[in-house]
């Protein structure tokens, strides 16, 4: 080996430390063995559009019958999922941002929809559906949605209660998504805004600038 290899390759040494130790000291970032990855979407539901709205309804009395994984992912790809490149999703909002959190309140515990990755992510194992609401079909659900809007995702000149109009407006877009979808996998649902804001702001931890806005109940119907 040549002296002026030796030279160069010494003065490179330290460089090619520095930069192993800055990437060994970067935390890793693990999925919680809580998690749960959703099944794939289904490509086709097998009802047009035009008869999902002719089906569309509130209901109010479910089985005790809990939705298949299927049929969960279903309604929730549905929802807001990601349906394009750049991660837009199937409901609209200002400047394609996704300002509208989806939690799934279970039997089990408490999840954050994670739409990019089309799974669920493990918030806290505190059953907490009889909280939500003081309707008592939302307790008696197999899941119950909860929007939260998150308007610290939105640029900082638009003004606070622009923000939550916007919220609003993409949650109401949310919510017929859903109804959509659940009348095409023959799902009841209903949109509920008579929440309990605080018990919603204590179970999630929420900061304060998400803003609860609506719970959305799932089961099937009781005939």
């Amino acid at each position: 080996m040549k002296k002026e290899e030796i030279l160069v390759k010494k003065k490179c040494l330290p460089l090619l430390l520095l930069v192993a130790l800055i990437a060994f000291s970067q935390p890793v970032v693990m999925a919680d063995q809580r998690d749960i990855t959703l099944p794939r979407r289904p490509s086709t539901i097998g009802m047009d559009l035009f008869s999902a709205l002719e089906n569309r309804k509130t209901t109010r009395e479910y089985t005790a019958a809990r939705l298949t994984p299927q049929d969960l992912s279903a309604v929730l790809w549905a929802a807001n999922g990601v349906n394009r490149p750049y991660e837009y999703r199937t409901a609209p909002s200002a400047f394609g941002n996704s300002y509208v959190d989806i939690y799934v309140a279970a039997d089990e515990g408490i999840y954050l929809y994670d739409a990019s990755k089309h799974r669920l992510k493990f918030v806290t194992a505190t059953n907490a559906k009889s909280l939500l609401s003081g309707q008592r079909h939302v307790a008696a659900a197999s899941h119950v949605l909860i929007l939260v809007a998150d308007t610290e995702k939105l640029p900082v000149m638009i003004t606070e209660e622009t923000r939550l109009r916007w919220a609003h407006a993409t949650a109401g877009a949310v919510a017929q998504n859903v109804y959509l979808a659940c009348a095409a996998r023959r799902i009841g649902t209903c949109l509920v805004g008579g929440i309990i804001e605080q018990e919603i702001r204590a179970t999630l931890g929420l900061p304060d600038k998400a803003t609860p806005l609506y719970v959305i109940p799932l089961g099937y119907e009781k005939k």
